[in-house]
């Protein structure tokens, strides 16, 4: 599912990244477990959506969000990202941050429709800010990407 949601990256100019191969499955699994893993099933395909995130400071931070592209268009990355904001807030934290791709459709604008507002680098917690830098993909400009967040409560 990881590989398929990818390609939809060739068509914003990032054909390496939508190339790249899936990590393999024990990586994936390692991540999921070490992380909080939520999943969206179809009733007859299985699972076709996905949302890893786990704490960071005082913010959960969305690490991956992905869905099946035969599956998408059908409200169910919002679903993962209202439960992973649900989750947050269950938890007394501050908000939800992730870095994302600034002017790909389904990456920053679709965050800024449910919420999330840039966060300038330079005023951003370090280890948002290491976070940040350590999810750029490589050989991707780091001002092609942005830091999001979606606070709990003002502030």
């Amino acid at each position: 599912m990881e590989a398929r949601a990818a390609r939809l990256f060739a068509a914003h100019g990032y054909a390496a990244l939508a190339a790249t191969p899936a990590m393999a499955s024990e990586a994936f699994d390692r991540i999921a477990l070490e992380n909080q893993t939520l999943v969206a099933e179809h009733e007859t395909d299985g699972a076709v959506g996905f949302a890893i995130c786990g704490a960071i400071g005082p913010f959960l931070h969305l690490k991956e969000l992905s869905v099946a592209p035969e599956h998408g268009k059908r409200g169910l990355g919002t679903a993962l990202l209202s439960a992973v904001v649900g989750e947050s807030v269950s938890r007394g934290l501050d908000g939800v941050s992730l870095s994302a791709f600034r002017a790909v459709p389904f990456n920053a604008p679709f965050y800024a429709r449910h919420g999330f507002v840039e966060q300038p680098l330079i005023s951003a917690p370090e280890a948002l800010r290491e976070r940040f830098f350590s999810e750029i993909p490589p050989g991707i400009a780091a001002e092609s990407r942005v830091l999001m967040l979606r606070r709990n409560r003002p502030g």
